[in-house]
């Protein structure tokens, strides 16, 4: 097999695995602030494989790579700002 399919067969894999991990959280016993984090944990690993293998960002110079970095502020309010809303409990 070529490298370079390798190397997307791997990263598809490594993707299958972390999105069932984050099915399998639904399931576990643990508090929803814990919950939320390990999903934006799973997200951002995620995020990270896709943008390095598939959008080609292994090749490119450090300042390029270091512009994914930017918009983590922006997350981090985004999360604070959901963790502020777990206690709510939506009824049908």
């Amino acid at each position: 097999m070529d490298d370079h399919k390798s190397i997307y067969l791997k990263n598809a894999i490594w993707l299958a695995i972390l999105t069932f991990l984050e099915v399998g959280i639904a399931y576990i016993e643990i508090s929803r602030s814990g919950q939320v984090v390990l999903l934006l944990a799973f997200a951002a690993t995620k995020m990270m494989l896709v943008a390095m293998i598939y959008m080609h960002l292994r090749h490119e110079t450090k300042v390029l790579k270091r512009i994914l970095f930017v918009p983590i502020p922006a997350g981090i309010l985004f999360t604070v700002a959901l963790m502020y809303d777990l206690p709510f409990r939506w009824v049908m």
